[in-house]
């Protein structure tokens, strides 16, 4: 039976998409295709269906190849896309290629299109059994990590030692700190750093031991003193780690605190002594302690057996909160990107609907000036104003689109960009938005940059559309480790703050502020207009940048005895 290939083709014209299935079947392929021609088309088709192949036309009218792979490397697949072409250079392949595409084909030369073909399709099934072995590897290494995490033993990971000097510590479980009282730190820096904790008469012996540690064989039982001066009894155990050429090439070990077993040996051992000279007498306790000592065996494997099994449940439970975790947060970023994608779609609308039509208004109200004014009419005043009002509007309304369909934040300064935010919001509501920042800022990267910008974005445009305020004032600055972004607005508060009827810009902004960490705080200014506050909290590791803001108006003012630099857009 043919292999079955699921084929897009973005292609203007039908026979040339015909002679490309007609050769694909030809060459063992069951096609099964759809022809594209526009952006809109091609968009569509990868979304809503998988597909195995794209081939597409380098030159379309209104719509090339460059183009057709450029959309297509927004959807991030990971499958051969082949440009077929009559006319193409060697440079316009080259670009082609660095873009992404596989291969390219020139018409005249289809007996190329399937080697191609199947050679790309071989490339995409070995990166994707690729990916998926890494994934496989990435779970296996998680899954001994919570084990070693999570047991009361000591995991190691040492390079081959030479010698009887151990090599570099790779892994070291948590536990290590527990049982030695020294920080993993530490051995990683110095791998014979545990040596140090060996009680003074037990050294020479594990000294002596260490050199089979050259082969994965080292078993021994010592003592170790802890910085509490607390001895304690440690069984230490390594394996051999074998290479693909049989080589050993790590090692792993295992260190079980076995105090609590040594007492209980040397406490036998006495009563043992005991009974040995007390036989005749003791016979009947004899036998009392042996039974007693069973049931403490038994107590304790019983003991074992519970917290190997709260191990399973622990551990189970932990993936269920990751998964969890993980829907929440896919959740959360199909709700924003449908709202960009809707705010996007309006400002498409209003650019390429509403402002064409009152261009063609303003175009036709010209020409009817003309015609007054060649006839001496006392109207043609009028109609200029008519005209200018039209004009104003049109202005308005590509102002309009641009906001709604380019809602990316375009730099890396956050305080500029909430700035010319200011300056947008004054020119397009007519009212009075002020932006101000105190101090030095620490650096952001660039998605909490973006998440901050839009949630300022969003309470301003919802002060003015919904609270009906005239006056907006957005603030950033530090406050001991957290940053500080805060909204305020003189409009009406809006009803039911805090309940399960939020509206959507609420839901939106709360759901920008999880994905960065941060809290959503909402609450009334006074009995006049609402108070939006964002509150991001800092690592230690954040390095305070200043912020340079140029400030077209300065106003002293303060807030908490301190002056603060206000700038009005």
């Amino acid at each position: 039976m043919n292999q079955v290939l699921r084929v897009l083709v973005a292609e203007d014209s039908e026979n040339d998409t015909e002679l490309m299935l007609r050769e694909l079947r030809r060459g063992g392929y069951e096609t099964k295709s759809e022809r594209v021609d526009t952006p809109e088309a091609m968009r569509k088709a990868l979304q809503e269906r998988e597909w195995d192949l794209v081939v597409s036309d380098y030159v379309m009218p209104g719509f090339g190849g460059l183009d057709a792979l450029e959309l297509f490397n927004e959807m991030r697949l990971d499958i051969p896309f082949i440009i077929v072409s009559g006319q193409i250079g060697e440079d316009v392949a080259v670009e082609a290629m660095r873009a992404g595409a596989r291969d390219y084909i020139m018409k005249d030369r289809m007996a190329r299109l399937v080697p191609a073909v199947t050679r790309e399709l071989r490339e995409a099934k070995v990166r994707q059994d690729r990916r998926k072995a890494d994934r496989a590897l990435r779970e296996s290494e998680e899954r001994f990590r919570q084990l070693a995490e999570n047991v009361d033993v000591v995991f190691f990971m040492f390079d081959r030692p030479e010698k009887g000097t151990p090599g570099q510590a790779l892994y070291v479980s948590p536990a290590y700190e527990i049982i030695w009282g020294r920080s993993v730190t530490g051995l990683y820096h110095d791998a014979r750093s545990w040596l140090k904790s060996v009680y003074p008469e037990d050294r020479d012996k594990v000294l002596a031991g260490m050199q089979e540690m050259d082969r994965g064989e080292f078993n021994q039982e010592f003592r170790i003193v802890g910085l509490d001066m607390r001895m304690r009894w440690i069984h230490y155990r390594t394996f051999p780690v074998i290479n693909e050429h049989g080589t050993v090439y790590r090692i792993a070990g295992i260190a079980e605190d076995i105090t609590a077993r040594k007492v209980a040996e040397e406490q036998l051992a006495a009563n043992a002594r005991q009974l040995e000279m007390m036989v005749e007498e003791l016979r009947a306790i004899d036998a009392q302690l042996r039974l007693s000592n069973r049931e403490i065996l038994q107590s304790r494997a019983d003991l074992e057996k519970r917290v190997h099994e709260r191990t399973i449940d622990l551990t189970a439970a932990n993936a269920e909160l990751q998964c969890q975790i993980g829907e929440r947060m896919r959740l959360e970023r199909e709700l924003l990107e449908i709202a960009e994608q809707e705010r996007r779609r309006i400002g498409f609308d209003l650019h390429d609907d509403l402002s064409q039509k009152l261009m063609g208004i303003s175009f036709m109200i010209k020409a009817l000036e003309c015609k007054v004014a060649n006839r001496d009419m006392p109207r043609v005043t009028e109609t200029r104003r008519i005209q200018m009002l039209i004009n104003q509007v049109i202005n308005h309304t590509r102002d309009l689109a641009h906001d709604f369909s380019n809602l990316d934040l375009q730099g890396d300064d956050l305080a500029v960009e909430l700035k010319g935010l200011a300056a947008k919001m004054k020119k397009m509501f007519q009212i009075s938005c002020q932006f101000s920042s105190k101090g030095e800022l620490p650096s952001l990267t660039q998605n909490v940059a973006a998440q901050l910008y839009k949630i300022a974005q969003e309470a301003a445009s919802n002060a003015v559309k919904h609270g009906k305020a005239k006056l907006v004032i957005i603030s950033l600055y530090q406050q001991g480790n957290r940053l500080m972004l805060t909204i305020k607005n003189n409009g009406l508060p809006f009803p039911g703050i805090g309940k399960s009827s939020d509206g959507m810009g609420l839901r939106i902004m709360k759901s920008r502020a999880g994905l960065i960490g941060a809290a959503l705080e909402v609450r009334a200014n006074g009995g006049n207009g609402l108070i939006v506050t964002c509150i991001l909290p800092l690592t230690a590791t954040t390095k305070p940048a200043p912020i340079k803001v140029e400030l077209s108006q300065q106003h002293t003012h303060k807030r908490n005895g301190q002056p603060l630099a206000m700038a009005c857009n």
